[in-house]
């Protein structure tokens, strides 16, 4: 299983608090009826079709295969890739794309190992979530019976903003790039990085040399690294490095210090800090059965 910062595959947490904060209450009863887990695997696997669809295509000489359940070709491949995947296309080729999400679905299918993601995989990650959503929210909306076959929660519509801020680490491949949705949970580590290369230009250092001397709190790995400078793609920043503990912070029973409310474990104080930062509306959180 990959490795999320919250667990994929829980969907009952709860809040120690929400019973005294009603707005939270209402918060964590919309994250119960999300299935965090079926959110990623079914955008992986739409996104796979799209790409093997299209790749197929190309292979025929741009011409469409008779057995292809896909009823419309883009007259321009490259703009359409560009356009349906924004944030994977400024990293990665469809070819290393396709390789990625291989890589991906194969990881979400396995339950008995733990896998960490390299920088390369979340753009892939992103989009993907982004797309299937799209999907299925407009179903919620147009269509609901038909919304049963993708079945991303219990009848709500699924806010992607908020679940970008639980289930990703970082959006460090946003760095000096500006995106759709506030990401209120990630963009101060993502203002600081900016922040940090603009005073290492402002001394005369050239954009990339300012990156390469971020701040070591910030802990880029080479993969990362990598991304950003747009360097040439190597096949091993797209495989996984396995894991043989989980990795997962939330496990454990460790706690902080919240300045209102005191003792608080780590995963409701996530959630607490994501309640704040949610823009959903009452009414949205408030869908389905």
């Amino acid at each position: 299983m990959l490795i999320f910062a919250k667990d994929i595959g829980q969907r009952d947490h709860q809040h120690e608090l929400e019973d005294k904060l009603p707005e939270l209450k209402q918060y964590m009863e919309y994250q119960r009826k999300l299935f965090p887990y079926t959110v990623v695997r079914a955008g992986l696997d739409l996104a796979y079709k799209e790409i093997d669809d299209i790749m197929s295509f190309i292979d025929n000489d741009y011409q469409p295969l008779e057995d292809s359940s896909r009823r419309e070709y883009p007259a321009d491949v490259k703009q359409w890739y560009t356009n349906r995947f924004p944030w994977t296309s400024a990293f990665l080729k469809m070819e290393d794309m396709h390789f990625t999400l291989v890589t991906l679905v194969k990881v979400m299918d396995s339950f008995r190992t733990h896998e960490s993601a390299s920088a390369y995989h979340w753009p892939v990650l992103y989009d993907s979530v982004h797309n299937i959503i799209q999907v299925y929210n407009s179903l919620i909306r147009d269509d609901p019976g038909n919304s049963r076959d993708i079945h991303l929660s219990n009848g709500a519509e699924v806010n992607f903003d908020d679940f970008i801020n639980n289930y990703w680490f970082d959006l460090d491949f946003m760095v000096f790039s500006q995106a759709d949705y506030p990401h209120a949970r990630h963009q101060e580590r993502k203002n600081s990085m900016e922040e940090n290369i603009k005073e290492g230009m402002a001394e005369g250092m050239e954009p990339l040399a300012a990156l390469e001397k971020l701040d070591r709190r910030f802990k880029l790995d080479e993969a990362a690294l990598k991304l950003l400078r747009r360097d040439p793609v190597e096949t091993r920043f797209l495989e996984l490095k396995s894991n043989p503990e989980t990795g997962n912070k939330f496990d454990g029973m460790e706690y902080v210090e919240d300045p209102q409310h005191g003792r608080l474990s780590i995963i409701d104080a996530e959630y607490l800090i994501n309640c704040g930062h949610a823009s959903v509306t009452l009414d949205s959180l408030s869908k389905g059965s």
